[in-house]
């Protein structure tokens, strides 16, 4: 609601500030109205106007002393304008009498300037009236109707009991005003109220002094409430005690409040405790492995001592690692470290089992969790563990294995996790440093066996078309990405059709003879074939068995990597792909394919191809098998040039004879 302004009021301001009088004079204004407000600009003048105006309202700055103000605070009410600078003499302002102090900022304090010295003006004029209205009967209603409970002890009387409570003691207590009166108001103890807090109670009653406790009180219905109690004397005019009022709040929110923040805050001690715990857990984990990665000077080493490492961790029990490099079906340790770990001896984990955190870890490349009391972490094996932790030992998008790791921890934390999944990437990239190291420091090769199960390949929809069995003889790739690959059929007069396989381009029998059973074949760069070579693979060998439907080729690669890109590449293009073997071997196979495929990247395609027609048709015998105007035809060119093609490549081959040799 407005004050309402007195009619004629006047207001002196004073200060010599240009944009405070501006912006105090706007506010004042719209109260008073413009003629109302006059102005100086020292403290001297004010003297000889104040007795003229209804209010002062003066600038801090123009103090030279706050005490100033009190020769004019006796005359009119008085309001302080303070800056920022100015508010520590906020409190002598007070002291020397002025109604009201209001800061110059920019909220909503100053904006109501007018408003605040208006009230300063109505209070000067109607005091004395405000003042003869409060009335006895104001008072008790007052009480009455106030919103804390207000009770009165009479201390003349035994026990001192209640003669006096409001409306909101009844309604916090439960108690109506008839069960209340005449009574010690201990009745609203219990027997978890605080004896030292009613002690204290006592002490200041007994003392005549006030006293303030907060107390664990009982409802009427029993229910508990906090209570602050706040008591004070009344004297008579003799002096003596002869009631006490007091004020009950209930804080029972507040109490609850308080009491829930320490339970979080223990809550929170706890848990940084927990969590510092298992830092330094984490922390000594991290330092041993960290120093195993350094120090391994081979794959192997650090595998085991990674194993040791963390086998000897208090929190953990036994670890061992598995091998997934390019095996699709199984996980199985191959070394292992700590208590029982002779348990793991033999265990085998099925990929597709999902249930097996092991499984999980390597699919989902995220470190999995979980406890068994019962150690049932394996389809077909129940282990003395009650915890395990599976973390896939990879690197960008090459999974080389999962270290597996068994705890009696009753639970595996989620932060103890993502440490040990950031220490399963720092192991899995210095796997794959001593796998490149290895690759660029020694001439091994990997031999790989790939079984393909899928009738739909063309090489085994010719061969089941054809009811016979085929194994490679030759195979040169063509720059264009198609393949010319030479097999030898079994039964040898068999008969192969293209089209009863899609894929496969062309086939044609290579010579007349029907006994040597040996056919050309133009594979489409769709084909199964072209993905070896664009991996970087050597295809060494090839059959395929159309009684149960398979495609086996073994391929050299350089390195496990562009194995398992192969894998990939394979799997992507066929439906059932499986790894039957891998083999290391020191130096690259010392066959005639062998060799001949060392002298593919300086042959030319048409030098292979005439270097392949012309072996495998049997025209470096006598008398020839095949004339050359048969491979110049198969090759679609003219006999000059034919023999051009197979000088070139046959002088390239007995000079790589030559320069291996020496």
């Amino acid at each position: 609601m407005a004050t309402e302004v007195p009619h004629g009021s006047r207001v002196l301001l004073a200060t010599d500030a240009d944009d405070v009088r501006s912006r105090a004079t706007a506010l004042l204004a719209d109260v008073f109205g413009t003629d109302a407000i006059s102005t100086v600009d020292t403290f001297g003048a004010v003297t000889a106007r104040v007795e003229a105006v209804d209010c002062l309202v003066v600038a801090a700055d123009l103090l030279d002393d706050p005490a100033d103000l009190s020769e004019h605070t006796t005359v009119t009410p008085v309001v302080v304008l303070v800056t920022p600078e100015d508010e520590h003499g906020v409190e002598q302002a007070f002291e020397a009498g002025a109604f009201d102090v209001v800061p110059v900022d920019e909220s909503n304090r100053f904006i109501r300037l007018g408003e605040r010295v208006a009230s300063a003006v109505a209070w000067q004029h109607n005091r004395s009236d405000a003042v003869d209205r409060i009335t006895e009967e104001l008072k008790e209603r007052a009480m009455d109707e106030a919103p804390v409970g207000i009770t009165i002890a009479d201390f003349s009387l035994p026990d001192r009991p209640l003669v006096y409570i409001n409306q909101a003691f009844c309604e916090t207590t439960g108690y109506a005003i008839t069960e209340a009166l005449g009574r010690n108001c201990r009745y609203l103890q219990g027997p978890d109220t605080d004896p030292e807090s009613v002690a204290e109670l006592r002490r200041a009653v007994d003392a005549g002094e006030p006293a303030s406790v907060e107390l664990l009180n009982y409802r009427r219905d029993g229910t508990e409430f906090w209570n602050r109690v706040d008591i004070a004397p009344i004297e008579a005019v003799d002096g003596g005690v002869t009631h006490y009022v007091g004020f009950q709040t209930d804080i029972t929110d507040r109490v609850r409040a308080e009491e829930a923040a320490e339970r979080y805050a223990a809550e929170a001690d706890r848990e940084r405790g927990r969590l510092q715990r298992l830092l330094d857990h984490i922390e000594g984990v991290l330092e041993d492995v960290t120093e195993m990665l350094v120090r391994a000077e081979s794959r192997a080493e650090l595998e085991r001592g990674v194993c040791e490492r963390v086998a000897d961790t208090p929190s953990y029990t036994a670890a061992w690692v598995g091998d997934c490099d390019l095996s699709p079906e199984t996980i199985v340790p191959k070394v292992w470290e700590g208590e029982a770990a002779e348990t793991i001896d033999g265990l085998v984990v099925d990929r597709d089992d999902t249930v097996d955190p092991v499984a999980a870890a390597a699919s989902t490349r995220t470190p999995q969790a979980t406890t068994d009391t019962e150690g049932r972490f394996h389809a077909d094996r129940t282990l003395p563990f009650e915890g395990i932790v599976a973390v896939p030992l990879h690197h960008r998008e090459t999974l080389y294995g999962v270290l597996v790791i068994y705890t009696d921890a009753e639970a595996i934390e989620e932060n103890e996790l993502v440490v040990l999944g950031t220490l399963g990437r720092a192991i899995g990239a210095a796997i794959d440093a001593f796998e490149s190291r290895r690759t660029l420091l020694t001439e091994s090769l990997v031999e790989l066996q790939f079984v393909v199960s899928d009738p739909a390949v063309p090489l085994v929809r010719l061969a089941r078309a054809a009811d016979c069995s085929l194994a490679q003889e030759g195979v040169v790739v063509r720059d264009d990405g198609t393949i010319l690959l030479f097999v030898s059929a079994t039964p040898p007069d068999a008969e192969l059709a293209a089209a009863s396989a899609p894929g496969i381009d062309e086939v044609r029998r290579v010579g007349d003879d029907e006994e040597s059973g040996l056919f050309e074949l133009t594979l489409s760069p769709q084909s199964l074939l072209p993905l070896v070579a664009e991996a970087g693979g050597r295809l060494t060998d090839l059959a395929v068995d159309p009684r149960d439907g398979t495609l086996t080729l073994t391929v050299t690669v350089p390195d496990r990597s562009t194995g398992r890109q192969l894998l990939d590449d394979l799997a992507g293009a066929s439906s059932s792909v499986r790894v039957a073997r891998i083999r290391e071997r020191d130096e690259p196979p010392a066959t005639h394919r062998g060799f001949v495929a060392d002298v593919e990247e300086e042959l030319t395609e048409k030098q292979r191809t005439a270097l392949q027609l012309a072996h495998i048709g049997g025209f470096f015998e006598w008398p020839h098998g095949i004339s050359g105007d048969e491979l110049a035809e198969a090759m679609g060119v003219s006999r000059s040039t034919f023999h051009q093609h197979l000088r070139a490549a046959e002088r390239k081959l007995v000079s790589r004879f030559h320069r291996d040799d020496g």
